[in-house]
Parts: C-alpha cells; sequence; structure tokens
C-alpha cells in the first residue's frame, strides 16, 4: 500500500513539462493522408502513415470514423507497405483499396465493413499503379506500367522476368524520358485496363500503343475519371514529348475500347479530368503555355453539349490545386495557394465567383457530401500536422475538426509562435515571409537567425507542418526561422511567379537578403550569427550564395543545382530549362554561366554542409559531388553526406532522422560559438 504521504506527493506532482519538438517526436507522428468520403455520407475512410525507425520504413494503415466524428476504427493493420488509394463501393458497405501488403506489388484489394479480411480482387504481376471503380459498381478500370509491346498481361509477366533476370546488365535507350524522379522508365508505358469486378474476366488493355495513356504526374494525381453513366472515360495523354515539352491533352474512351476523341488542344498541359454529377461538363487542370514550362493552372470546363471549353479561373490568378463537383453540379470546391495558405473554397459555373469557406494553414481532400449540407478536409499549419475537418458550406467560415491523430504525443509539446511579415523587396514589390521563434522566446534575449530558402522554384513556404523541411524544428534548436516567399514563389499571381524566369540569381536572392536585412532590425536577434538553408532551387540559392556573401556563419544545400550546363545534360526533365533560364547549352550559353553557382566559386569561404541522395534524378548527384569537390579544392571547411536510399527527398523514418541531426549539429557547430571562436574553427577545420 501507498502511505499516505507519498500518496499526498503523488497528487502534487505537477503535470509534465512542455518540451520543445524534438526530431525524434517528428517519426512518432501519425500522418494523415488522403481522406475520401463514402456516397451515403456516413464514413470517412481516411490513411495514417506511420514510422517503424527500426526497419527504417513506413507503414500506411486504414482507418475509418463518422462524418459526424467521434472514436475512429482502424480498419487495416499491415505491418509493413501501403494501404491507400482507397475508393468507395457505390452502395458504401465496402470499400477498394490498393495495396502492397504482401509481394510489394500493389494489387487493389476490397474491404466489407461488416467484417472480415480484405479480398485480393486483382493479380497483376507487373502491379497496379492507381484505380476507379465504375458508378454502378461493376467496372474497374486499372492503370498499370506496362511493356508497349505486349498485348496481354502473361506477355508482360514474361518480359519483366526476362528483363529481371537478364544475364548482361545493360539499358539501351533510344527516346526521352529514360528516368522519372527516382526510378527508371525502362521503355515501359501507363496503360488502362478495365476489367469486370464481378463473375470473372481478363482485364483488356484499352489503350495499346506506344504512348501514356494516362500521363505521369509528379504529384500522383487522378488522371482517369469514370463518365456518370459508366460507359466513357475521360483520360490524359502526352501529345508531344513528356521530358522535353510535357504537352498534353484529354480524350474520351469507350469503356469497352475503341475510337478515342481528343477534347482539347492545350498549348501546355491539360489533366486531370473530372465529370459533373450530372454529365453535362468534364471540369480539369490546365497550363496555356507550350513547353515544359512553370505556368498557373487553370480551371477548365469542358461542355459536353456544345465541346466548347471555358477557363473559369483566369481572373482569380491563383494555380488551382484541386477540383470537386458539388452534387447540384452548380459549383466546383477548389483549393488554391494564396499568400502561403491553402483555403477550401467554391466557384459558381455560371459566374465564377469565389466563396472561401475556410482560409486557415493549408486545406486538402475537399469533398463535399451528396446533400450538400457539409464539406469535408483535411488541413494542417506550422504547429498542427495534418487532421480531417468538416465546415457547414453556407456557414460562418468555422471548421469542425474530426479527427486528433497527433493529441496524445503533441499534449506535451511546445511550438514557438509563428506569424507573417511582408517588406519591401527587389523591384519594389512587397514580398512575405513567415517568422517562426523558439518555444518559450523572450524577447530581451538575443538568438540566432536561420533563413530557409524554398525549392522549387516556382513553390512557396506554405503554413503546414512540413516533415522535411519543419521550421519549428529549427526553432525549437535555438534559432529564430525567416521563410521567405520570394519572387517566383506561387499563390502572389502569375506576374510575381515569372519575375524569376532568367534572373534565378537575382531578384530572389535580393529578396532573401532583404528579409535577413528586415530580421536583423528585430532587437533580439543576434545579428553576428547567420545560417542559412535550403534544398532543390533553395540548395541552388545556398550554392548561390555562397558565392555571393559572407554574411553567414554555414550554409547547408541540398540537392542544389551547381553547374547548370551539366544539369541541362542530367536532369529527368530538361525541358524545363530553356524557359527558366532563358538559354540552352546549344544556343547561348551565356545566361546559364551568368545564373550558374559554379562561376562564382572563386567566392566561396562559408562552411557548408552538401547533401544528396543517391537516387535523385531531378538534380543530379553529380551537381552535390561537384560543390563540394570544389568547397575541399578553396580549402573552404565542408562536409559531405550522400543518402544512398533517397530520391530528391530523405523521407525514410532512420535517415530523416539521421538528417535532421546532421544539419542542426552543422549549424550549431559554425553559428553558435562566440565568434573569435568561429574565426579560429574556419582556420583550423579548413581542408589542407
Amino acid at each position: 500500500m501507498l502511505s499516505l504521504g507519498l500518496l499526498l506527493v503523488l497528487q502534487a506532482s505537477p503535470a509534465q513539462t512542455p518540451h520543445p519538438f524534438r526530431v525524434e517526436d517528428m517519426q512518432k507522428l501519425r500522418r494523415v493522408r488522403e481522406a475520401v468520403l463514402s456516397p451515403d455520407d456516413r464514413w470517412i475512410a481516411y490513411a495514417v502513415q506511420t514510422s517503424d525507425t527500426a526497419k527504417n520504413k513506413s507503414i500506411t494503415n486504414l482507418w475509418l470514423i463518422s462524418s459526424n466524428g467521434g472514436t475512429p476504427l482502424q480498419l487495416t493493420f499491415a505491418e509493413q507497405g501501403s494501404n491507400a488509394g482507397i475508393r468507395w463501393a457505390p452502395d458504401s458497405k465496402s470499400l477498394y483499396f490498393l495495396s502492397s501488403r504482401d509481394s510489394g506489388t500493389p494489387q487493389v484489394f476490397n474491404l466489407a465493413l461488416g467484417g472480415g479480411e480484405a479480398r485480393q480482387i486483382t493479380h497483376f504481376a507487373i502491379g497496379v499503379s492507381s484505380f476507379l471503380v465504375s458508378p454502378d459498381g461493376k467496372t474497374l478500370a486499372i492503370t498499370a506500367s506496362v511493356f508497349p509491346e505486349c498485348r496481354d498481361l502473361g506477355c508482360n509477366e514474361k518480359k519483366k522476368k526476362e528483363f529481371e533476370d537478364r544475364t548482361v546488365k545493360v539499358r539501351t535507350i533510344t527516346s526521352l524520358p529514360f528516368r522519372r524522379w527516382d526510378e527508371w522508365v525502362e521503355g515501359k508505358r501507363n496503360h488502362i485496363f478495365v476489367m469486370p469486378l464481378e463473375g470473372g474476366g481478363d482485364p483488356k488493355d484499352i489503350t495499346p500503343g506506344d504512348a501514356d495513356t494516362p500521363i505521369w504526374t509528379e504529384s500522383g494525381s487522378d488522371e482517369v475519371a469514370f463518365s456518370p453513366d459508366g460507359r466513357e472515360l475521360a483520360v490524359s495523354r502526352f501529345t508531344e514529348n513528356e521530358a522535353l515539352t510535357g504537352n498534353s491533352d484529354l480524350y474520351l474512351i469507350p469503356v469497352e475500347g475503341g475510337q478515342t476523341k481528343q477534347i482539347t488542344t492545350s498549348k501546355g498541359s491539360a489533366a486531370t479530368p473530372l465529370y459533373s454529377p450530372d454529365g453535362r461538363y468534364i471540369a480539369y487542370l490546365a497550363t496555356l503555355r507550350p513547353g515544359v514550362d512553370s505556368d498557373a493552372t487553370r480551371l477548365f470546363l469542358y461542355d459536353r453539349r456544345t465541346g466548347q471549353t471555358r477557363n473559369l479561373t483566369e481572373p482569380l490568378d491563383r494555380s488551382i490545386a484541386s477540383h470537386w463537383w458539388s452534387p447540384d453540379s452548380k459549383t466546383l470546391y477548389i483549393s488554391f495557394e494564396d499568400r502561403g495558405l491553402v483555403p477550401v473554397a467554391r466557384i459558381e459555373v455560371e459566374s465564377g465567383r469565389v466563396t472561401r469557406l475556410f482560409s486557415d494553414g493549408v486545406s486538402g481532400n475537399i469533398q463535399p457530401s451528396t446533400d450538400g449540407s457539409f464539406v469535408i478536409f483535411t488541413n494542417t499549419n506550422f504547429s498542427r500536422p495534418n487532421e480531417l475537418f468538416r465546415v457547414d458550406p453556407k456557414g460562418t467560415g468555422k471548421a469542425e475538426q474530426l479527427t486528433f491523430e497527433n493529441q496524445s504525443l503533441l499534449k506535451d509539446v511546445q511550438f514557438g509562435e509563428y506569424s507573417s511579415f511582408s517588406f519591401v523587396g527587389a523591384h519594389g514589390d512587397s514580398v512575405q515571409s513567415w517568422r517562426v521563434l523558439p518555444p518559450g522566446f523572450d524577447p530581451k534575449k538575443k538568438y540566432p537567425l536561420l533563413l530557409m530558402m524554398h525549392g522549387g522554384p516556382e513553390n512557396a513556404w506554405d503554413n503546414l507542418f512540413h516533415y522535411r523541411w519543419n521550421a519549428q524544428l529549427f526553432a525549437a534548436a535555438g534559432y529564430v526561422v525567416i521563410a521567405p516567399n520570394f519572387h517566383g514563389s506561387t499563390g502572389f499571381g502569375l506576374k510575381f511567379m515569372d519575375a524569376i524566369k532568367g534572373d534565378w540569381g537575382g531578384a530572389p536572392y535580393q529578396d532573401q537578403m532583404k528579409a535577413v536585412d528586415v530580421a536583423l532590425r528585430w532587437p533580439y536577434i543576434d545579428s553576428t550569427r547567420l545560417g542559412a538553408a535550403g534544398a532543390s532551387y533553395g540548395g541552388y540559392m545556398a550554392n548561390w550564395v555562397e558565392g555571393h556573401t559572407d554574411r553567414f556563419r554555414a550554409i547547408v544545400s541540398h540537392d542544389g543545382l551547381f553547374d547548370i550546363l551539366a544539369m541541362f545534360y542530367s536532369t529527368d526533365v530538361p525541358g524545363w530549362l530553356p524557359s527558366e533560364l532563358k538559354g540552352t547549352p546549344w544556343e547561348d550559353q551565356r545566361p546559364l554561366l551568368s545564373q550558374a553557382p559554379i562561376t562564382y566559386a572563386r567566392n566561396f569561404k562559408t562552411p557548408m554542409l552538401v547533401i544528396h541522395g543517391e537516387h535523385d534524378y531531378r538534380v543530379d548527384p553529380s551537381q552535390g559531388y561537384a560543390m563540394f569537390q570544389v568547397l575541399q579544392a578553396m580549402h573552404v571547411p565542408s562536409k559531405l553526406m550522400v543518402f544512398e536510399d533517397a530520391n530528391h527527398w530523405v523521407t525514410k523514418p532512420a535517415d530523416n532522422i539521421l538528417w535532421y541531426h546532421a544539419v542542426l549539429d552543422w549549424l550549431d557547430h559554425w553559428v553558435k560559438p562566440e565568434r573569435e571562436v568561429w574565426l579560429t574553427m574556419r582556420r583550423n577545420e579548413a581542408p589542407k
């Protein structure tokens, strides 16, 4: 028995003291991914990704929650692989999903809500990339990556085995692309197969030939849609070379196969088709400029009665991220970046009028109920990972949180306060930036400053809980973090985004240096302790900063461009560089040389950590190797880390933990000592 004295001590013990967010905490989080509302509006099926740091793997399982909230129910219990790609059966009694639980090759499974084990539906040796269920629940439309010379799955299985078992390991390449992101294409193409869900029947390839139908997208967007009557599919297809121009259009295909009908003639990309519930329209996303060019993504409507198309969102001057039809086909629910936020909004088909329903943080997975009484969506911000919400489309904009996946883990975590600030940047334009303060911030103290530089370059720092570049983790280490959305950033209009083209090292660099100047006027910033870090284009900017200023104590460059001429010859998407940099190696090299960090290597002097993924085909690892070798040749303190299993991103759980510790250790080592100590360190640790 407990003594009365001990009992009183225990009762008087204070609650656990809140602690700053830690690197290891990141991999304990439950990451809410996709979420899909059931056709009867009663349930939401959603995917949750967790980390197994011991095995250095992520696992994704499915959960179910009432659309009114409550206690969620776990549906799948995989200890490896992924269960995702949720599609409801039309009667809401079961759901279909992709699972790599057994062989590691994704297959379609069906799980009845009434209980029992999931039932495997497909047996594609080549695996399933994505799928759709027809509105009547009788047919599957499956996307798979196949050998185009094959006419059936048996041939594909044989070709796959022959390729894997070949004695002489050689790749013979005659066209582009031959690599995508982190994989070799191996001459395969995306094709669509249709098969009955019940009663047997072999899958039928309805898009034979040497073309990707549907297109491959980096985001994995839905590029196939069923018509409401289930008789037709709308699909995207590249109409010019993917790697050189990226031009794609939309086609209509009878579900049983046959003659296709092209319905767009886009100079840019046309993608992500979605039929209106009444069958009159096909909504889709498109860009207007030719070539693989960063452009505003507009929402278009194709009228199936008249054959006419209409640009619905040009006046908005924002890139549309997602779209979903209302049940009455009169409006579409959309999301788009806007000054560092991604709101939930709707747009009226007739008038084009946009109404914002919820504007805080970053929202996605937007879907209205069939009766139009509520809208579900996921939402995140700097201090909260993704969770499920619902909002009344006719209400005041106040959202109700439905899931609390990380409440218990984060209840004892103290996050830093974050806020937005603006300043006059290059060209006299207003530039927005985020600021994140250390937890327990004391305005009377002095703090080191960390400049975070985003990638893209046409991208943005949004108000979200970032897993790869988490501002709260850097703030928890004692840094005041600033994250500017410089010229070229998305969410500020097309003119602002285009300002970066041909000026990679110009206006964006000026903006970020001006952001630092603004921060140095804050009384709590230690002007002698500055660091900078970025990835991709942010890594390019890190390399550019290395050659243009010595104001920083330390720099981190992750997957950064260094030699732009070599980048043309090694990236998986060479077609986007001419419009970005206003030059080519074979026509005019001068713009490439003037904007290349390698040109300014003689100025390198700031200690730098260089990181690269060995399977990064977007920015080839040779860019990181070259940057490090030049730093060493220039006798600049430097370190190179190569993550052997990483692509452009470091996402494996244990790898991610090591990455954060390595970056923080580098910054702490060089930024936090007294200046005299730092100068001595730079001399003593310089390569000999």
